[in-house]
């Protein structure tokens, strides 16, 4: 089921791993996840926008998590935790403490397959 997050204008596709006692949360761009058939030559690795770990612990849950803040902002929060209630409904109305980080990338690592 694809999902889509919006808030203060700005709109972001959502993947979610499921588990038994976490699921896992990304945000990405659709446009630029289009990869299909073989992996072969030259692939450019497009990264997601974030990460959220939700985290089931009793009848309660904790979110951790990193988004990139070229895309998301602390004035997000409410927004996405509605979102989460509403994605995910055992967590509606329990305990949810969390703690995000914002990062802006300064390096990277890549091979693509051209060397």
């Amino acid at each position: 089921m694809e999902q889509i997050f919006h808030s203060h204008g700005c709109s972001y596709h959502v993947g979610c791993f499921y588990g038994h006692d976490a699921d896992m949360i990304y945000f990405y761009s659709v446009h630029k996840k289009s990869y299909c058939g073989v992996l072969s030559d030259l692939v450019i690795v497009e990264p997601s926008y974030g990460y959220l770990l939700l985290q089931y612990i009793g009848n309660d849950a904790i979110l951790s998590g990193s988004l990139n803040k070229k895309y998301f902002s602390q004035e997000m929060i409410e927004d996405m935790i509605q979102f989460l209630e509403d994605s995910f409904p055992k967590i509606k109305n329990v305990y949810l403490p969390y703690h995000i980080d914002f990062f802006s990338a300064d390096s990277y690592e890549e091979y693509n397959g051209e060397y």
